[in-house]
């Protein structure tokens, strides 16, 4: 089994959500008229910009209600593909139910689900609560686990999925400037971590005080990238992951699931 994945490399308009949405419609508009995709991301928070501040809380949406989402199930159905998108997630009208989200749409048009940020960095523990599952999702290709940005830089993460049996990891994510090698670094160190692949998408750009660098990347199940646009521009990044390739690397010389002695690490989470 194999999945086609693309990964999109934008920058946001603080704010603008209508903007940011119309734009990544033309980005799916794009990438179906040239190739046949499968899967298609999007950076952490595309719809509304990073630095924020106060404005998330008006910009937060429920998922059952958000016109931002109602628009990207219509783009998804339409070209029979599968979408995942960072956005603010409103649970009720209290301040504490605001999530940095992302949200999975399926080809059928389906909201099938959304992850909420396990780890926040900085300025966002003043506007966001973490979330407190990883959720596997079921799709056509195999298991799926997401992170957001700074959850990749925690080994325990892309770990708790695998051991849920997932088969490929999305990351959405707005990693900023200078700190690109730390990003290119921790995402193949995920993958072989777990010998699973990865596909990321970086966002580009300048908010408010914050730049952004892309190097969106897409990594085999060994830590080694398949395809990646090393440069500070926005475009996008198409590559296979071979699904099977995980299980038999695993059978061969990546045995850490075998040689594993869960008994010993108790003092982890002591």
């Amino acid at each position: 089994m194999s999945v086609r994945v693309c990964c999109v490399q934008m920058a946001p308009e603080v704010g603008d959500v209508k903007g940011n949405v119309k734009r990544m419609s033309e980005y799916v508009d794009e990438v179906m008229s040239k190739e046949a995709v499968d899967m298609i991301v999007f950076p952490e928070l595309v719809t509304s910009g990073y630095e924020c501040g106060d404005m998330f809380i008006d910009l937060a949406e429920y998922v059952e209600t958000s016109d931002t989402i109602h628009f990207m199930c219509k783009v998804a159905k339409k070209y029979a593909v599968h979408v995942v998108f960072g956005f603010p997630e409103r649970r009720s009208r209290e301040k504490k139910e605001v999530f940095n989200s992302c949200v999975y749409i399926d080809s059928d048009g389906h909201v099938c689900g959304t992850y909420q940020k396990m780890h926040l960095f900085g300025q966002e523990q003043n506007y966001f609560s973490h979330g407190t599952k990883f959720p596997i999702f079921n799709t056509p290709f195999g298991k799926m686990g997401l992170l957001i940005c700074w959850d990749t830089a925690f080994p325990e993460a892309a770990r708790m999925y695998s051991l849920q049996g997932a088969d490929f990891l999305i990351v959405s994510s707005n990693w900023e400037k200078p700190y690109q090698d730390d990003w290119d670094l921790v995402v193949s160190a995920r993958a072989l971590d777990n010998c699973i692949p990865i596909a990321a998408a970086n966002r580009v750009g300048k908010d408010k005080t914050l730049g952004f660098f892309g190097h969106s990347r897409i990594v085999g199940p060994t830590g080694k990238v398949i395809r990646s646009l090393d440069q500070d521009v926005e475009g996008y990044i198409t590559a296979d992951l071979d699904l099977n390739q995980s299980k038999r690397l695993r059978q061969e010389y990546y045995t850490f699931f075998r040689d594993r002695k869960p008994q010993l690490y108790t003092e982890l989470t002591n």
